[in-house]
Order: C-alpha cells, then structure tokens, then sequence
C-alpha cells in the first residue's frame, strides 16, 4: 500500500493533470464567442466571391445546380455563371447574371446571346443580400452547436455536385495532401423535430415556396414533419472569416394539394474576402 506521503504525490500528480486538460479544453473562446464573432467579421464583408453547389429534390421540380461569382454589398453588385441540370434535361443551362440595385441581367453562356433585362424587384436570394442573414437563422440554437478545431485547404474550383464530401481524413486518403492548410473552428448543428420550425419557415420563405404555390406560409407550415435540418461553417481562427458554410434541410410538406418531400443541399466557398472585383471586364468577357 502507498504511505500518506506517497499518496499526497499521487493526488497532487493528478490534480496538476486534470488542471493541465481543462486549460487546454478552455485555450479557445466558447464556441457561441466564435460564432458570434463569426456573424460580425461576415456582416463587414464588402465584397467576396463565391462558389454555391445545390441540390434541390421536390418531385417534379428537382435540379442540380453551380453558381460561381462575386459581390459586393454596398452599393450591391454582382456578377455570376451558373450551370443548373433539371429533370428530365440531356444537357444543363449555362448562363451569365449579372446584378446592381437598378438592374437584372441574364445571357445565355452562348457566342452572339445578348443580354436580357428582367424585373429587379423580383429578384431575392440571401447569399446576395448578406450571408450574414443566413448565418443568423441558426443563433437561436447556438446551445447546441458541437464545435472542433480542424484544417482544411484553401479554395480551390469543385466541380459541379461536389456538396457532398468525406471528412478531412478520407480526403487525405485519396487526395494529395495540400501543402498549405488553414486552421478553422468547425461548427456543426443538427435538428430534427418540431422545435426547428422556425427554421424550415424561414428556408420556405427563402425558396419562395408559398408565393409560387398561391399558398398561405401558415397553411403550409402546419403540415410540416421534419426528417432533417444540418448546418455546418467553417471559421478562421485568425481572422474569424467563414471558408465554408453547409446546409442540408430535408422535410415533408403539403404543397399544391399534395405531400412533397423537400430535399435541399447546399455547399458555399468563400474566398477573397473583401478583394476589389472588377464587375466590368467580368461582364463583358
């Protein structure tokens, strides 16, 4: 047996590793701190350029999409390439938008296609309003985010259908290791029951669903079963700039008198954080 000596070592030996663990666990701030902080350094973005991969399944209306571009919020403009494959389609739709507070522009990506004007007014999408907004649909739930320092590589092009990816680990495994990586706050949701309605309200009201149903949003939400709803952003440690933001919602809606499931993937890469863009020379390439 350990003499009282020996034992108050051993308990002192102890102690100093405990305390040594919880000074490691605390060297980084809460993750609420982060994502906060996360949200503030996203609301003074100026400008940034993009790439979003979607995935949206609804029957019938069910298409793959690639947007690559670049925004700037204020004054607000933008220009994008989007490539988008729908239903039933042998080749996808390539076109060219282009976007200021007076004007909204689309040309097909084709020789001799000039540009069209639609109606500025019926143009929404939050990514190009401030993806600070989109960020701000998950702070009610910041108690139940799980957080981890990892790495990942800078931005480099995906293609097209590539929301879907393994972890850093099998990425490793099957890719050559990039030279350069950042260090990032991994921070991670999921819900699924029906304390996240608010959520699946706000993506409805995001994908127009009930104006282009001639539905009441009320009507539609008490239909509502939630399967799935997964976030996950990707924070620069040093600076508090978001790489990577992954949504994934997934739910049962009647919509058009019938139930319809909606299935949605999105993957956004930003880069370039508040680089000057020259919007000209882009739109006329």
């Amino acid at each position: 047996m350990l003499g009282e000596d020996a034992m108050k070592r051993l308990t002192l030996s102890i102690a100093a590793g405990l305390s040594f663990l919880l000074v490691g666990c605390s060297e980084h701030p809460p993750t609420e701190e982060i994502y906060e902080q996360a949200i503030s350094q996203t609301e003074q973005l100026e400008t940034v350029q993009f790439q979003r991969n979607q995935t949206l399944r609804a029957q019938q209306d069910s298409f793959r999409g690639q947007l690559l571009g670049g925004v700037q919020y204020d004054p607000q403009r933008f220009y994008g390439e989007l490539e988008m494959e729908l239903l039933n389609l042998n080749e996808s739709l390539k076109m060219k938008m282009y976007l200021d507070e007076e004007n909204w522009q689309v040309r097909q990506d084709q020789e001799d296609t000039e540009w069209e004007d639609y109606n500025r007014e019926e143009f929404e999408d939050a990514l190009l309003e401030h993806p600070s907004l989109l960020l701000e649909w998950f702070t009610p739930y910041q108690d139940q985010f799980l957080m981890k320092e990892t790495t990942i590589a800078p931005f480099q092009l995906e293609e097209e259908g590539a929301e879907e990816e393994g972890t850093d680990e099998e990425n490793e495994s099957t890719e050559e290791i990039e030279e350069e990586r950042i260090d990032v706050y991994e921070i991670s949701f999921r819900g699924s029951d029906e304390q996240y309605k608010p959520l699946v309200e706000q993506h409805i009201q995001q994908m127009n669903v009930a104006n282009n149903a001639n539905a009441e949003i009320e009507e539609i939400m008490d239909t509502v079963e939630i399967e799935r709803i997964d976030m996950t952003v990707f924070v620069d440690a040093e600076t508090y700039d978001v790489h990577r933001l992954q949504t994934r919602f997934r739910y049962l809606a009647y919509i058009q008198g019938e139930y319809r499931v909606i299935d949605e993937s999105v993957l956004l890469r930003f880069h370039e954080h508040n680089q000057e863009i020259d919007f000209e020379t882009l739109k006329t390439n």
